[in-house]
């Protein structure tokens, strides 16, 4: 049966983790890979900028071949890599964001059919900013906020993890969260092959997801 379309109420406040997943060698990943995980937790208020609770976090690991739901192979960071971002017994943000976040969800392993939602960087930037979404992220982030060049020009995972923030930044300014979650689950054009991760099966899958409505005005 077709699951209908997902209500999404006005959330006035939350936790997001951003999340980015950077390969040792740019080239086709494989079983045994080394990768590093950066992630960061934050407190969104409607009206507010975000209020960043941790510092960023980069943890070294490697991918592990697994079946997807179809029994099909396909690759994911290993169990301890995902417990670092995701410990057990701890409640989980309402948010995991991402540079195409539906892809590195899938990486990154563990229940899909639950919060935390997807807050998609790149399907929010070519709805909202469609000229920059061909530039990748750490272009896009420079277009748009080039006052941030500084941090996001330097070597290795900790820039990219600094051109995420800087479209989160850019995305929460324009539109409730919830809204960017809805927004997430749409079809969009692939992104483009020069992000680090590319080479993965999957990577040009950019159907769409679960069909998301947002309530766009406060509730009383």
């Amino acid at each position: 049966m077709t699951q209908g379309p997902i209500r999404l109420p006005r959330w006035p406040a939350g936790r997001i983790c951003l999340v980015d997943l950077t390969p040792a060698a740019w080239e086709v990943p494989y079983h045994g890979a080394s990768i590093t995980l950066c992630f960061r937790e934050g407190f969104f208020e409607e009206g507010a900028e975000m209020t960043w609770l941790t510092d960023v976090t980069c943890r070294q690991g490697h991918l592990e071949e697994s079946l997807d739901e179809n029994g099909r192979p396909h690759l994911t960071i290993s169990d301890r890599l995902f417990r670092s971002l995701m410990p057990v017994g701890r409640p989980v943000p309402l948010v995991l964001a991402g540079y195409h976040m539906s892809f590195l969800r899938r990486i990154l392993g563990g229940p899909h059919d639950r919060p935390p939602f997807n807050l998609c960087l790149y399907r929010g930037l070519r709805q909202l900013c469609p000229w920059v979404a061909d530039f990748g992220l750490q272009l896009s982030a420079i277009e748009l906020v080039p006052e941030n060049i500084p941090l996001m020009t330097r070597s290795g995972p900790q820039a990219r993890f600094a051109s995420a923030e800087t479209l989160l930044d850019v995305l929460l300014a324009r539109l409730p969260v919830n809204r960017l979650v809805a927004m997430s689950s749409l079809a969009v054009p692939p992104p483009p092959e020069e992000e680090p991760l590319s080479g993965m099966s999957g990577w040009c899958n950019m159907t769409a997801d679960r069909v998301f409505t947002a309530d766009q005005e406060k509730e009383t």
